[in-house]
């Protein structure tokens, strides 16, 4: 039996081990001996973890099983010859601490890459030392099979003359190259097994959550979706005397109804000490219970809770205020999109500001927004 062939024996089995003790782990850890589990049975570097969802539990030992075969390979490629079952028992905890050591790397520095440094810690090492106490625990059992292979080889076997030197190299490149393939995919089961974990965390608290009161959708962090823009296209405020942040600022009113129709009125207010112009409509946008920018459709002009006379130059007085009138027609929210809050500008161009805020204005709704006009003196300023 040749040379290369042994040693992809005496590897395979290395991984079939390693397989063989994560399962049996997870047998024992369901039984009164899971107290004596890590002492017979090491599988801290990939174990299989129950709290998982499929098929994560099983894709991390395999994974390992995997890794641990080829990294073992590696290693013999650059072993002595001379004595094979010192060597490959040797080998077999190197093996195990690399295996180990990749998981401690991907638990350490995973998170910074999923959740950022809020669920950061430092937790080096104790993956690797469990990884090499397998190898010296159980590297008896390659060691003997390399022991027994060697002394095949040893009868004339043609094949068990030494590779040439370049078919080496070429082999030990490929076989170290692929080796490192299977250990990132590792790190990379790992730490795609804790955010399903994780995910699944999310769902469950979700459903335990009482529905939205107006049967909406629940809020899912992980809907697709774009966020409100802070400006939308627009020449903004041009004017010198314009009603800027610094002079005016925009008061959400309250929600009127009438037949099926609501109204919800905008105020800026003019606070400076001199008067401030104003021409043109308020820029609004909506967004979702997911704080994402709700698909409304939004028209410049009036509707049936507001009249629109049109771009007009408002001049508004120190300590008064100019409106304007979102309207729409009242619309299902069972199982929809709603709105949850309210972005608005004095006119497109300028930066938004945002009020949360509870409206039937559901994903497709068409909306109409009335243009600045002066509030009439004797009207009552809505809270």
């Amino acid at each position: 039996m040749g040379r290369h062939r042994s040693r992809w024996i005496v590897s395979g089995t290395v991984g079939l081990v390693w397989l063989a003790t994560a399962l049996l782990a997870a047998a024992v850890s369901l039984t009164p001996l899971s107290r004596v589990q890590q002492a017979v049975l090491p599988v801290g570097a990939t174990p299989y973890v129950w709290s998982w969802p499929a098929p994560w539990p099983a894709l991390l030992p395999l994974a390992g099983a995997v890794a641990v075969a080829l990294v073992h390979a590696t290693l013999l490629h650059l072993a002595p010859r001379s004595a094979p079952v010192p060597t490959t028992w040797l080998a077999t905890g190197a093996a195990g601490a690399i295996v180990g050591m990749t998981v401690d790397i991907a638990l350490v520095f995973g998170p910074l890459l999923t959740s950022g440094w809020a669920l950061w810690s430092v937790d080096l090492g104790s993956r690797a030392a469990s990884g090499a106490y397998w190898g010296l625990l159980y590297g008896w059992i390659p060691a003997l099979i390399a022991g027994r292979l060697a002394r095949r080889a040893q009868t004339g076997d043609a094949d068990a003359q030494p590779d040439a030197p370049r078919t080496g190299r070429r082999g030990l490149a490929i076989t170290a190259t692929v080796a490192v393939v299977a250990l990132v995919a590792l790190a990379a089961v790992r730490v795609g097994g804790d955010e399903a974990s994780q995910a699944q965390l999310r769902a469950e608290a979700e459903q335990q959550e009482p529905p939205p009161a107006d049967g909406s959708l629940r809020p899912d962090p992980d809907a697709a979706g774009e966020p409100v823009p802070e400006v939308a296209p627009g020449p903004g405020i041009t004017d010198i005397d314009g009603c800027t942040p610094a002079r005016a600022t925009i008061l959400l009113g309250s929600v009127d109804g009438a037949t099926g129709h609501r109204g919800l009125s905008l105020e800026l207010m003019n606070f400076s000490d001199r008067p401030c112009v104003i021409e043109g409509y308020p820029d609004i946008a909506f967004g979702d219970q997911n704080g994402h920018l709700l698909a409304v459709a939004v028209a410049q002009g009036g509707s049936f809770m507001g009249s629109d006379a049109g771009p007009t130059r408002v001049e508004i007085p120190a300590g008064g205020s100019a409106v304007a009138t979102i309207g729409w027609d009242a619309a299902s929210t069972q199982g929809a999109l709603v709105t949850r809050t309210l972005w608005a500008a004095v006119l497109a161009g300028e930066t938004r500001g945002s009020w949360p805020i509870d409206l039937d204005v559901v994903e497709g709704s068409d909306v109409a927004v009335t243009a600045w006009a002066l509030r009439d003196p004797g009207a009552a300023t809505e809270g």
